[in-house]
């Protein structure tokens, strides 16, 4: 592993550490599969996934999209459920892979990004969107867009994350701070999760439900995923030092070891329909 590479894991990871979609075709495609894969098998997302698909009740003859679709399993779920399912998806790589993975089944997957949907106006039934609005500058901007293509009556659910519910133990306090405070100015938009009520409802949408789930991050995930490259990122950044770097990680591998260590954050859910015009 080069000092600029870090391993894949919980976060938007790409070779240079970036949590931004601005920089997603820089990203290795075999690498962002496999840490959309791993996302995907979390109890916490895969409750999630469950309760959107539920509050959004596609049926037969509708239009549902799913805005940054990565490896295509949810276009696929759409569709399963009688809807003409498209994913949109701006990585050309991911977009491969998705259909290798739909294995033949009548969806679609389509070039295009969330602050400009290629819909037309007022053309969409059911549309979700999945651990997207934490990578964007203008999250406002994105939900602006997804609200213009809905029919009037069309469903809408978003998942995202909370970045600033994050607990990682144990750490020094001090260093663990700086790395987090370094992870934070570098992301987009990190508290994403705690928006996305808002978000939906300043759009003129009406919420019709919400939930959240606790990310439980499992005690190998003290030397892999977000947590194993964050003191590689944050000494790369010059935040840390080496000594505080190699203390980190001596730490929490120790207490994995023991059964010790702890990650957990919140992920969030909210639904929404289009009024009807009165």
């Amino acid at each position: 592993m080069t000092e600029t590479e870090v391993p894949g894991g919980t976060g938007f990871v790409t070779e240079r550490g970036s949590f931004k979609a601005a920089h997603v075709a820089e990203q290795n495609v075999d690498r962002q599969a496999f840490i959309l894969d791993q996302m995907a098998a979390r109890p916490a997302v895969r409750s999630l996934k469950s309760w959107a698909l539920d509050q959004l009740a596609p049926t037969a003859g509708e239009t549902a999209v799913d805005v940054g679709s990565g490896t295509g399993e949810d276009v696929v779920a759409l569709h399963e459920l009688g809807a003409r399912a498209i994913g949109v998806e701006p990585s050309p790589g991911l977009r491969a892979e998705a259909v290798r993975r739909a294995a033949g089944a009548d969806v679609e997957y389509v070039d295009g990004h969330a602050e400009a949907l290629p819909f037309e106006d007022e053309s969409v039934d059911v549309l979700r969107s999945e651990r997207v609005l934490q990578h964007v500058d203008d999250p406002a901007v994105v939900v602006q867009e997804m609200t213009r293509v809905l029919r009037p009556g069309g469903r809408i659910a978003l998942i995202d994350t909370d970045w600033g519910t994050a607990i990682i133990h144990p750490a020094d306090p001090d260093v663990l701070q700086r790395m987090v405070d370094y992870f934070l100015r570098e992301s987009a938009n990190p508290y994403s999760g705690r928006q996305l009520r808002g978000l939906l409802a300043d759009a003129g949408l009406e919420i019709t439900g919400e939930t959240a789930a606790t990310w439980l991050e499992p005690q190998a995930g003290a030397r892999q995923g977000f947590v194993g490259m964050m003191h590689l990122t944050s000494l790369q950044a010059g935040v840390i030092t080496p000594e505080e770097a190699e203390a980190f990680a001596k730490t929490l591998g120790e207490a994995a070891d023991r059964g010790a260590f702890h990650m957990s954050l919140t992920m969030h859910a909210v639904s929404a329909i289009k009024p009807r015009a009165v």
